[in-house]
């Protein structure tokens, strides 16, 4: 799977740094680095749990009162944004699946 766009990829790269797991952050590194290789299956999940934290922080800063309404509208952005890394990695994980 090389469809996640270098932004996409970055997204990632940073919800598994802020998991904190060093070696899944090693791991994405060395594929994220030569995308054109198929991403293996274990690696779409690693990322789809990572990006699933991820959502879950940017809710807790988009409800937080000290968060202003710039800000907020920002992370409703990223929001988005992880939400349709998500829908590309499930749909990747469910054509493996049906094959």
């Amino acid at each position: 799977m090389s469809s996640l766009s270098p932004s996409a990829r970055r997204f990632v790269a940073l919800a598994l740094t802020q998991q904190g797991n060093q070696r899944q952050q090693a791991e994405w590194s060395v594929w994220a680095d030569n995308s054109e290789r198929e991403m293996p299956p274990h690696l779409a999940q690693i990322a789809l749990h990572a990006l699933s934290g991820m959502a879950l922080r940017i809710e807790d800063r988009i409800a937080d009162a000290a968060t202003d309404s710039t800000e907020a509208a920002q992370f409703e952005n990223d929001l988005g944004y992880v939400a349709d890394i998500e829908i590309v990695l499930l749909e990747y994980l469910h054509q493996l699946v049906g094959a």
